[in-house]
């Protein structure tokens, strides 16, 4: 647990351009203000939901 970054804000961008990249390749951020890419809530192949 010691390499965990445990800051409440981890997930904001911390450069002028990271929110744009990050846009550019997950889409929007949720309502949490968190990237979470196409798919993330969906089932994979197995059929099995995501571990949250």
């Amino acid at each position: 647990m010691d390499e965990v970054d445990v800051n409440p804000a981890v997930h904001r961008a911390t450069e002028p351009d990271e929110e744009q990249v990050l846009t550019e390749l997950y889409g929007a951020p949720d309502a949490d203000g968190v990237f979470r890419g196409a798919g993330a809530d969906e089932d994979d192949e197995s059929g099995a939901e995501d571990a949250e």
